[in-house]
C-alpha cells in the first residue's frame, strides 16, 4: 500500500516537472528552432502542441519579414 502511494507521488511529481510546450510567439522569435520542430514533426520525432505552434510561429515570422520588406520599398 505504501509503495503504491509513493509511486503515485513520484509519477505526479514527474508530470509536474515536464516542460511546457513553446508558444507560437516563441517560434516567431526563433525561426531556426521552428524549422527544426517542423522537420521533427513531419518525421514523427516530435508530437504535441509544438507541432501546431511551430508552423504558426514560422508563418508569423515570414509575414513580419515580408511586411518589413514591403515598408522598406516606400
Amino acid at each position: 500500500m505504501i509503495a503504491r502511494i509513493i509511486a503515485v507521488l513520484v509519477l505526479g511529481g514527474l508530470a509536474a516537472c515536464s516542460a511546457q510546450p513553446r508558444s507560437a510567439s516563441y517560434f516567431q522569435a526563433h525561426p531556426a528552432e521552428a524549422a527544426q520542430v517542423i522537420a521533427d514533426c513531419k518525421t514523427g520525432a516530435a508530437r504535441g502542441a509544438e507541432c501546431a505552434n511551430a508552423p504558426s510561429g514560422a508563418a508569423a515570422a515570414a509575414n513580419a519579414e515580408r511586411l518589413k520588406l514591403y515598408r522598406k520599398g516606400f
